[in-house]
């Protein structure tokens, strides 16, 4: 497969802009969601996770016939929002490609940070995912969603999710994709095909 134009990559069914809005997605280059996602070569995307301070600790590459990651790095989370604060909604999912999918699907919506352990959660996830969730203790009509995959790993994952939320106190929901087996990459790809047959 030949590499993408500088401006623009498609991976997994997101079309994904570098110098200003995406559709569907609609991520920003600039301002709060910004430094989050890359563009790599042969049409990959560059996902960075980063510590509370904002510093980038990991980066996971995602490309149509490749999946992997810099060396060297410490997952910890993938953040994306358009908000800056503390979140009233929290939406975490396994992939940085679905919690971004499930961003485009509800419009990015206000207040909510979309986030990603990049599978597994480390020492250093669970503590993020922990902090996060501490901060939104307090904050009126907060939630934590467990965007995980509809499989047993995801079930398992939204488990966990579940006790770190109770930990907190902080109200819990199962936001599981609709697709059997499926994750929420699949449902944007498949409401895509759905609009085009249409």
């Amino acid at each position: 497969m030949g590499q993408k134009a500088p401006s623009q990559a498609r991976i997994a069914g997101l079309e994904i802009s570098f110098g200003g809005a995406s559709s569907p997605s609609q991520c920003p280059a600039s301002g709060p969601g910004a430094d989050i996602l890359r563009e790599g070569p042969y049409g990959s995307a560059w996902f960075a996770h980063h510590d509370a301070s904002r510093r980038v600790t990991h980066v996971e590459i995602r490309g149509p016939d490749y999946r992997g990651a810099l060396k060297d790095g410490a997952k910890i989370l993938f953040r994306f929002s358009l908000a800056t604060g503390t979140p009233a909604r929290f939406v975490l999912a396994e992939a940085p490609i679905d919690a971004l999918s499930l961003a485009a699907i509800e419009g990015i919506r206000a207040g909510t940070l979309y986030a990603a352990t990049g599978g597994g959660m480390g020492p250093a996830t669970i503590e993020a995912i922990a902090r996060i969730l501490a901060e939104m203790a307090g904050t009126p009509g907060a939630i934590f969603c467990s965007a995980a995959d509809a499989n047993p790993a995801g079930e398992r994952y939204a488990l966990r999710h579940q006790e770190l939320a109770a930990c907190a106190g902080v109200p819990f929901e199962r936001l599981a994709p609709p697709i059997e087996q499926g994750d929420w990459n699949e449902v944007l790809k498949h409401q895509a095909r759905q609009r085009m047959a249409s």
